[in-house]
């Protein structure tokens, strides 16, 4: 085979190779305009607020979105649309039929299986708004990045198709692109293994109290 052959070839398996690597996204809910300054806002700068993420066109925004979240959140997110999941966005529960406590998050009203769950939801709010706006996610709740070994920090995640890893940090996520089919491995193990670990503590536990009675 001649060099160009070869090269032609190579080519064409690394184009089949990434044509069949999963997509890699992070998505984001952010608000148009600016609260303060009714300018657009950049996805790039937001402050975190108990009703999730407000975007703003300039750093110097930040301090009046912090005094008055509510009245922000109101100016950036006027129009308030409640979220179609029947699961829980936190434990994965089936979510009541009556009286189902809810948490507003960036325009979002999401229904959750129960009260304990609103700190979390709020704590996790971009995960929340994720899983409660598309029903096809699936968590793989791993706690450790698959990238830097390390506990996995709030809001910090890459979806690899339609299942979601949490990483230690957003800057992981230019990692997960580059290999998101072993990133998706590794954290589909770490989960695994942390679920095992907890299986057999739950076991011995059990077989110990069993033994002293």
């Amino acid at each position: 085979m001649s060099v160009r052959k070869l090269v032609s070839a190579l080519l064409v398996a690394g184009a089949a190779l990434a044509a069949d690597a999963p997509a890699v996204d992070v998505p984001v809910f952010p608000n148009a305009t600016c609260p303060i300054m009714g300018k657009r806002a950049s996805t790039k700068l937001f402050v975190d607020t108990p009703k999730g993420r407000i975007y703003m066109c300039c750093v110097r925004c930040a301090a009046e979105i912090r005094k008055g979240p509510d009245r922000a959140h109101a100016a950036a997110y006027p129009r308030i649309q409640r979220a179609a999941n029947t699961t829980c966005p936190v434990t994965g529960e089936a979510i009541p039929e009556k009286d189902a406590p809810t948490v507003v998050l960036q325009g979002y009203e999401i229904p959750l299986c129960c009260k304990d769950c609103v700190e979390e939801a709020r704590k996790e709010s971009q995960i929340t708004l994720v899983k409660a706006t598309n029903g096809k996610v699936r968590d793989i709740g791993n706690r450790t990045c698959p990238v830097t070994g390390k506990e996995v920090a709030p809001n910090a995640f890459a979806l690899v198709g339609d299942d979601l890893i949490r990483l230690s940090s957003p800057e992981c996520v230019e990692s997960v692109g580059k290999d998101p089919a072993a990133a998706l491995k590794k954290a589909k193990e770490i989960a695994a293994k942390a679920a095992e670990g907890k299986g057999a503590g739950e076991g011995e536990k059990g077989g110990g109290g069993d033994h002293g009675k």
